[in-house]
């Protein structure tokens, strides 16, 4: 480069955008600066060489120039606005939407109707603030109705969070971020009315009436485990999540009762997959909630085989202990020369496939349980199943609300009454439960350490009597003669 006579070495630098001079610089200006006098034409010429130098080696370095908050970062330019136009068009323009209500539920899993009273009640909250509030750059960010069809999605098919780019222009992290706040919100905002609570009466009737046309009079739910693969277990918490399920992966069991209309209840999340169906029940949270009342199992008193009791109990696979809750079926071996127990073996593995059904909708609804589950935090994951849970019971509300009632199976329907149970009974078979366990009294609520004594009386008689192996035979003789005389009059 050849300078004019007007040009000075201020107006190079002015044509030139010269970075802050750092360390790299010095070093090169130092060997500018040995230069012979003489050559002092070709020095601007060696100056610009050296810095053309200097920016290759700064960059090599990471200390180039860049567009973004992290160096080296690469920003996308995503139109935030024409997605949500483009998202509208498909699904939220009421009859004019490019998709019908019944298309809508293959994507989202649920109902216009169950994801519009989710999205009203979420709004405002976590990473789905209002359209209206701006960023800190004072731009319109990420509409909060494609956020929440991110984190639908990752729920309804099992993706990669970045899958989601292409169509919402929405960042892998962004659905990250959605997917978890999402979940926790919704635990926060619907976990009380469709997570872990004890029907109401009207819910408990319809219930014990539903199965009471299925030949078990009493019965609540059914009762059952299942190992969901924790694909990012830590390596300090394998030896105890590995277990013979699923090849021997890492999992974790999620323990759960479901009703005939495959609504789940009650649910605890957490044990190792080491554990069994057996000593889960020693950490189990609905074990809990039964004997400190959240679970309340008294109902009315009935009848069967003219034995009388107020209690509801479960139906469970033959590896549950024998307890008062707990019906089982018979083993083959004992039922092949009997027809009227293979009968009722039948009918108890039937009725009891109500919580294999409601995990097998679960799962396949909501892919991303069907899959590995990529989380390193147990609490994240056990957010994830938990808001499946809550969606997939307000699919089962909403179905039971249009229907009315349950479906019947009309094959071993009897014609069910609303008339008490006479409690005097021909041969004066009682087997009551909650009757005999003691109340505290409310005399004794301002003495603290009486109460806490009268409390604990009352846990441990009622976990004596819910576990009592005689009641658990007893009842089980009971529903065979029920069910054989059933039977026998058709």
């Amino acid at each position: 480069m050849q300078l004019g006579q007007d040009e000075t070495p201020l107006d190079v630098g002015q044509q030139r955008q010269v970075r802050p001079i750092d360390a790299t610089d010095e070093r090169l200006f130092s060997l500018w600066s040995m230069v012979d006098r003489d050559t002092m034409g070709n020095r601007y010429e060696l100056l610009d060489d050296l810095v053309d130098d200097s920016n290759e080696i700064a960059h090599y370095h990471g200390h180039g120039q860049h567009g973004g908050s992290v160096s080296g970062r690469i920003v996308i330019k995503r139109d935030f606005e024409a997605a949500y136009k483009r998202l509208c068009e498909q699904y939220f323009n009421g009859d004019e939407s490019l998709y019908t209500a019944q298309q809508f539920k293959r994507p989202y899993r649920v109902s216009p109707s169950i994801f519009e009273k989710v999205y009203q009640q979420l709004l405002g909250k976590g990473v789905f603030r209002r359209p209206d509030k701006l960023d800190a750059c004072g731009r319109k960010g990420i509409h909060p109705l494609v956020r929440m069809t991110a984190a639908f999605r990752v729920l309804a098919y099992g993706c990669g969070a970045d899958r989601e780019d292409e169509n919402l222009s929405i960042g892998e992290s962004t659905v990250h971020d959605a997917v978890k706040s999402f979940c926790k919100l919704l635990i926060q905002e619907f976990g009380d009315e469709y997570l872990n609570r004890t029907p109401t009466v009207a819910e408990r009737n319809r219930i014990l009436k539903h199965n009471k046309t299925r030949g078990f009079p009493g019965l609540f739910a059914s009762w059952d485990c299942k190992h969901f693969v924790w694909d990012n277990c830590p390596v300090a918490l394998q030896g105890q999540h590995k277990g013979h399920h699923a090849g021997g992966k890492y999992t974790k069991i999620l323990e759960a009762i479901a009703d005939g209309s495959c609504y789940i209840w009650f649910v605890h999340f957490g044990a190792p997959g080491s554990c069994n169906d057996i000593n889960v029940l020693d950490k189990s949270s609905i074990v809990g909630a039964l004997l400190s009342g959240q679970l309340d199992l008294k109902t009315e008193p009935y009848e069967i085989n003219g034995t009388i009791r107020d209690w509801m109990y479960f139906l469970v696979d033959g590896i549950y202990p024998n307890w008062a809750i707990f019906v089982k079926t018979i083993a083959k071996e004992a039922r092949e020369a009997t027809p009227h127990l293979d009968f009722y073996a039948s009918r108890q593995e039937g009725v009891r496939k109500d919580i294999e059904r409601a995990f097998g909708i679960l799962v396949k609804k909501f892919h991303v349980l069907a899959r590995p589950i990529r989380t390193w935090r147990e609490d994240d994951m056990r957010n994830i199943l938990y808001a499946c849970i809550i969606l997939h019971n307000m699919c089962c509300a909403e179905r039971l609300e249009v229907t009315g009632q349950d479906v019947v199976e009309t094959e071993y329907h009897d014609d069910y009454t609303d008339e008490e149970v006479n409690l005097t009974t021909a041969d004066g078979g009682e087997q009551f439960i909650f009757n005999r366990v003691p109340v505290p009294t409310s005399d004794a609520a301002n003495d603290m350490e009486t109460l806490m004594t009268e409390r604990f009386h009352r846990v441990n008689a009622l976990y004596n009597h819910l576990s009592d192996p005689e009641k658990h035979l007893q009842l089980r003789t009971d529903l065979v003669a029920h069910l054989s005389g059933r039977q026998a009059e058709k």
